[in-house]
């Protein structure tokens, strides 16, 4: 097996040294000839397609749209880069609804925005409808991330640490650290310790009751939103952005369920920027058009990845 291992990682490191040396001309590596094929299978030119919007001239709005459909671009191969530029126009709208916002109350611009999305009556919250269908892939990125928090710290460690607690609760981080810290100072147990937190979190993302500890806990729809918008979003963008890990599809460890955690939370943010055409008036997409497009991206992704979801 290990034999076999390092004849595929041979083989992709010739692959990216051919690959630079004939550009402009290209070829596709295994993962992403997976994916092709997934696609033409479903007869479909991609997973993701975005609203349909009503036309206006507001400069708000085209600010946030320009990155939106720079996202396209990167499309259907690249849904780690389409991701970024969504995340861009978010993060601008973070940091705007801060400064309007007439007290934040030290929130980070992360729970405002959840906040604002929870109680808004313009809004579709059609992203709840995800949380459920979240990858194992995912979840268990983010419960390496949550050991390390304490294990290995960094100096995003601290301020990871406060989001997890204000979405998760005290109690339950707690008895997440008590029952699995130990195992994951141990190096041999450290992949079974991630998968087995990383499906403990599926559960909890999903919305479904868990007991840890001796106690019951389960969160709300607006809490696994906190969640996700507060962590597991920040932390995808991070981690590439400041190069803790390699471009995904074209290493040897690449493969369907990669492409599944990437296009999940590309969904799930796309569905974010929805809502914020919605609260904020633009006259783009209505209510029911938010709703549907999210629907649409989910079961697009499901047609296709669905059996990667619990991978």
């Amino acid at each position: 097996m290990a034999c076999n291992q390092g004849g595929v990682m041979t083989d992709v490191r010739k692959s990216r040294t051919r690959f630079n040396n004939i550009w402009p001309a290209t070829f596709l590596f295994p993962a992403e000839e997976a994916l092709a094929h997934r696609l033409a299978k479903h007869n479909l030119v991609s997973i993701f397609l975005p609203a349909q919007l009503t036309h206006v001239e507001d400069h708000g709005f085209h600010s946030l749209l320009a990155h939106c459909i720079d996202a396209l671009d990167y499309l259907p191969l690249r849904p780690d880069f389409a991701f970024d530029q969504i995340w861009k126009a978010l993060d601008a709208e973070f940091f705007r609804l801060v400064e309007v916002s007439a007290e934040t109350n030290g929130q980070s611009r992360f729970s405002v925005f959840a906040a604002r999305i929870a109680s808004d009556s313009t809004c579709s919250r059609s992203h709840f409808v995800l949380a459920p269908y979240i990858p194992l892939q995912t979840c268990e990125f983010f419960a390496k991330r949550l050991l390390d928090s304490t294990a290995d710290p960094n100096e995003h460690s601290e301020q990871f640490v406060k989001r997890v607690k204000a979405a998760l609760g005290s109690s339950l981080l707690a008895d997440i650290h008590a029952k699995y810290d130990a195992n994951w100072l141990q190096p041999s147990r450290r992949a079974e310790t991630q998968r087995k937190l990383g499906g403990l979190l599926k559960l909890i993302i999903g919305g479904q009751n868990v007991t840890l500890g001796g106690n019951a806990y389960q969160l709300s729809p607006p809490e696994v939103a906190r969640l996700l918008i507060g962590t597991v979003l920040p932390q995808f963008r991070n981690e590439r952005f400041h190069g803790s890990v390699r471009p995904p599809f074209r290493s040897s460890s690449a493969t369907l369920k990669t492409y599944a955690h990437s296009y999940f939370l590309l969904v799930y943010a796309y569905a974010l920027i929805c809502e914020v055409f919605l609260y904020r008036e633009f006259g783009v997409l209505s209510i029911q058009g938010g709703v549907d497009t999210t629907n649409a991206n989910l079961h697009g992704l499901m047609q296709v990845l669905g059996d990667q979801e619990s991978a």
